[in-house]
């Protein structure tokens, strides 16, 4: 089953993404862009992991300049310990050390504030594309070792 990657629906789930970011004003323009997405809420990194911890979460979106822990220092976080996250960086800096930091820690995409809609559903599109793919191909591993481990058990005769 594919993960669906819009509007929710009995048949499909939608997969979470936890949105985090100290303002709060761009949690409400994350909320009207993403409308029938799963998005969850963290005002700061600290908060975020805490959320990472408790819930099983595969997209993050977080902005770079927070008090406490930024967001570069925060994905480096999450890459240590949860490798397969991946994560969308969003700024109001136009510097472009921001945008080579950001991908050098392991961001997936990086979006420059203010983004329009599309640009993030995009974004997240082509991430939940990435996420299928790799389902399918975790399949037709786990059912390639499965026949191998049948056949070690029950070997074919020729």
């Amino acid at each position: 089953m594919s993960i669906k990657s819009s509007r929710p629906s009995a048949s499909k789930p939608v997969l979470p993404i936890l949105f985090v970011d100290d303002e709060p004003t761009t949690h409400l323009i994350i909320k009207n862009h993403l409308k029938g997405w799963n998005v969850k809420s963290a005002y700061s990194a600290e908060e975020a992991l805490d959320i990472l911890n408790k819930h099983h979460i595969l997209i993050v979106i977080t902005d770079i300049s927070m008090p406490g822990m930024d967001g570069i220092t925060f994905l480096r976080e999450i890459r240590k310990t949860r490798g397969i996250i991946q994560v969308i960086i969003v700024t109001a800096s136009d510097r472009i050390d921001d945008l080579i930091n950001a991908f050098e820690a392991g961001a997936t995409d990086f979006l420059l504030k203010p983004f329009k809609k599309e640009d993030i559903e995009e974004a997240l599109e082509n991430i939940v594309s990435k996420i299928n793919r790799w389902k399918a191909t975790m399949k037709t591993l786990f059912e390639k070792r499965r026949r191998v481990n049948l056949e070690n058990i029950f070997p074919l005769d020729d």
